[in-house]
């Protein structure tokens, strides 16, 4: 009988929650609305994994933040309060400097190396939030660039003074300020109705966010420039992965990585598709000639600078990247063409 209790105690602590004879339910988090392309590629990973574990463990999602707010989703995670969540790192940049590296402006040249770039920085934020914030990184993608969007042309860093412009995030709204302007905080879906409404001219946005919240209807001027280049990550809670089976850990690497290389492959067509799809909206496109986004990096460097050099070993790995990978993928300025 000892021999019998000792080996089913054995069994039970090996199989994880497995052996529990119940779903497990990872519940997925998604800041983006259920209309958006994030969501609508999240919902297609996860019918790919419930297929898969079918009666054993189910992603379920959870679009618009339903679950957790955009300022909540990184300690959400931390805690438990949720599974998994997407968010964009730039947002908790002054949680931790780190977190600043997904929007520094200008670090990537275009879409082309923003997209190259995450495969080789996933390990490398995977090993910071593992250490510091009890979640897993599983994916990471990018969500373009945030550009400019106004209800006044800007075609210079001088025609930023005195313009009032939405910033979701740290590193947007010292871009704002360094060119002159007035950054107000705003998260993402707020972004029509602010402008609508006037509290602000305009702001960074991604040019396919701006197409798909009709974004024409409040503001006429866009300025397709690569300026702040995103990434979105996917995480999971530390306590959370590390009771699942290896067998369920591979799985879910592989459908979250998987999405986010059909995100990045949607993206890289939309970049070059979305200024086309404005124009035909009535939008005023403006493609800012490459001395006058290189008078813009110039001007952002010391700010660039300072926070990589806080980032300490970390920023060296990012810069190294961005470095390595600018150089096989160069700024083009359309309008010099």
């Amino acid at each position: 009988m000892v021999v019998i209790l000792l080996a089913s105690l054995f069994l039970a602590g090996c199989g994880g929650t497995e052996t529990t004879g119940k779903k497990v339910v990872l519940r997925e988090n998604v800041v983006h609305p259920s209309t958006d392309y994030m969501a609508k590629y999240t919902q297609t990973m996860a019918n790919r994994f419930n297929t898969e574990w079918a009666g054993k463990y189910e992603i379920t999602v959870h679009p618009g933040g339903a679950l957790l707010g955009m300022g909540e989703t990184l300690d959400g995670v931390r805690t438990g309060a949720v599974e998994i969540s997407q968010f964009p790192p730039g947002v908790f940049s002054n949680t931790d400097v780190r977190f600043t590296s997904a929007e520094l402006p200008f670090l990537y040249n275009n879409i082309e190396a923003n997209i190259a770039a995450c495969d080789k920085l996933l390990p490398i934020y995977d090993e910071m939030m593992m250490e510091k914030f009890n979640q897993k990184a599983l994916a990471l993608w990018t969500a373009t660039s945030l550009d400019l969007i106004c209800k006044k042309p800007i075609k210079t860093m001088d025609d930023f003074k005195g313009l009032k412009l939405m910033a979701i995030n740290p590193p947007t709204a010292a871009v704002i300020e360094i060119f002159g302007g007035s950054p107000v905080s705003i998260d993402f879906p707020d972004a029509y109705d602010s402008i609508s409404k006037g509290v602000v001219e305009g702001g960074l946005f991604a040019t396919t966010q701006m197409v798909e919240y009709n974004m024409w209807e409040v503001a006429k001027y866009v300025v397709p420039i690569y300026m702040v280049p995103t990434f979105i990550v996917a995480s999971i809670n530390l306590d959370v992965w590390k009771s699942l089976p290896k067998d369920v850990q591979n799985s879910l690497l592989k459908e979250h990585q998987q999405m986010a290389h059909d995100l990045n492959a949607l993206y890289e067509v939309l970049v070059t598709t979305n200024p086309d799809t404005l124009a035909e909206h009535g939008c005023d496109i403006y493609f800012v000639p490459k001395a006058e986004r290189d008078r813009m990096y110039e001007a952002m460097k010391p700010w660039i600078e300072e926070k990589l050099a806080a980032m300490g070993d970390f920023g060296k790995k990012i810069q190294k990247v961005a470095d390595e990978i600018n150089a096989k993928y160069p700024y083009v300025g359309y309008i010099d063409q």
